[in-house]
C-alpha cells in the first residue's frame, strides 16, 4: 500500500476509523487500531524484529458494537468509547480519525495527569 496509494483509509469492523495521506497513516497514526496494524506488520530492514499482535478478537458484527468497534482490544479506551460512536475529528485538510482519544476532553485529562 505505501508504495501504490496516495490517500489510505483505514476500516476496523466495517467502519472507517482513520483516512489520510500515505505519509500520515504510516509516519503519523492517530488511531489505536492504525498503530496496531502497523506494529503488526513484520520489518525486513530489521534482524530479528517480533511482530506485535493486536490482544483480543473482533467482535461480533452480526450484533456489533454501540461505541467504537475496536473498545474491547484497545489500550486506551475510556467509558465513553463503549457507549458511543465517536465523532470524527480532523486532524488536517487530509487528516481524520474517529476515536474518543482525540477529543479535547480527553486531552485535557490527561494532560491534567
Amino acid at each position: 500500500m505505501a508504495q501504490v496509494a496516495d490517500r489510505i483509509a483505514v476500516m476496523y469492523a466495517g467502519k472507517i476509523v482513520e483516512t489520510g495521506t500515505r505519509r500520515e497513516i504510516f509516519y503519523n497514526p492517530q488511531h489505536p487500531y492504525t498503530k496496531g496494524l502497523l506494529n503488526s506488520v513484520p520489518r525486513l530492514d530489521v534482524d530479528g524484529a517480533e511482530l506485535i499482535p493486536i490482544a483480543g478478537t473482533p467482535p461480533d458484527l452480526f450484533s456489533p458494537p454501540v461505541g467504537c468497534p475496536f473498545t474491547a482490544r484497545c489500550p486506551y479506551a475510556m467509558e465513553v468509547c463503549d457507549k458511543v460512536y465517536p465523532t470524527a475529528t480532523k486532524l488536517s485538510e487530509s487528516h481524520g480519525v474517529d476515536c474518543w482519544f482525540q477529543d479535547e476532553r480527553a486531552k485535557k485529562l490527561l494532560a491534567s495527569r
